[in-house]
């Protein structure tokens, strides 16, 4: 891989990063498929979103949703 600018203190760890984290994925043939982990179905619904929002604590206002 070639890049057009220098990987230089933060953007290095960056990368570094990054390729370690595509280390682990494994690729196979089998067919997408999404799970929505916050159900036990793995089905989505705008209750458990919800649900998680305000269990998760008060939002920054200055977060974009």
């Amino acid at each position: 891989i070639q890049f057009r600018r220098s990987l230089v203190g933060d953007r290095w760890n960056v990368w570094l990063h990054l390729v370690r984290r595509l280390m682990q994925v494994q690729l196979s043939d089998h067919e997408d498929t999404i799970h929505w982990k916050l159900t036990t179905n793995g089905i989505f619904s705008v209750k458990s979103m919800y649900l998680d929002l305000i269990d998760s604590g008060p939002l920054s206002r200055s977060l974009h949703i």
